[in-house]
């Protein structure tokens, strides 16, 4: 299961339901090595700054503005999201590139073709991974800390 921590900035509502605005905070694992004063990687993730996202998920009772929150994510969500996000794109990207080298000689073609598939297929899989997780479905993945 993943863990991320985040805090509550503001609880707004949208379309009629209490939302909160959560901030998590992305850490390079390269800070944190024994051996990043010697890495390449770790010296140049010193210098970066950490990432900031916000997310809007639905209020839960319990939760305030400036305290923290604990998102819990199963792995088998990780591994279908992950299934939707990759292979459906890549599924059609390849097909498409198959099928019109078969029928068509002309390469520019078969690559904007190739092209279109694979942006089609990203938002194909938008659709679908917005059907399986819906954003009231995301109420099970929280708990207040």
């Amino acid at each position: 299961m993943l863990h991320e921590t985040g805090m509550v900035i503001d609880i707004t509502v949208i379309n009629g339901e209490k939302t909160a605005i959560v901030e998590c905070i992305s850490k390079s694992a390269c800070k944190s090595c024994s051996s990043n004063d010697n890495c390449g990687v770790g010296v140049v993730a010193k210098g970066l700054s950490d990432k900031s996202h916000k997310l809007s998920i639905p209020f839960k009772e319990g939760m305030e503005i400036n305290h923290s929150i604990e998102l819990l994510i199963e792995n088998k969500d990780i591994v279908k999201s992950s299934l939707i996000v990759y292979i459906i794109p890549l599924f059609l990207f390849v097909f498409t590139c198959v099928l019109s080298n078969l029928f068509i000689t002309s390469e520019p073609f078969v690559i904007l073709t190739s092209l279109a598939s694979l942006i089609a297929g990203s938002l194909i899989a938008k659709v679908v991974s917005s059907k399986l997780y819906p954003i009231n479905s995301l109420n099970k993945l929280i708990s207040t800390k």
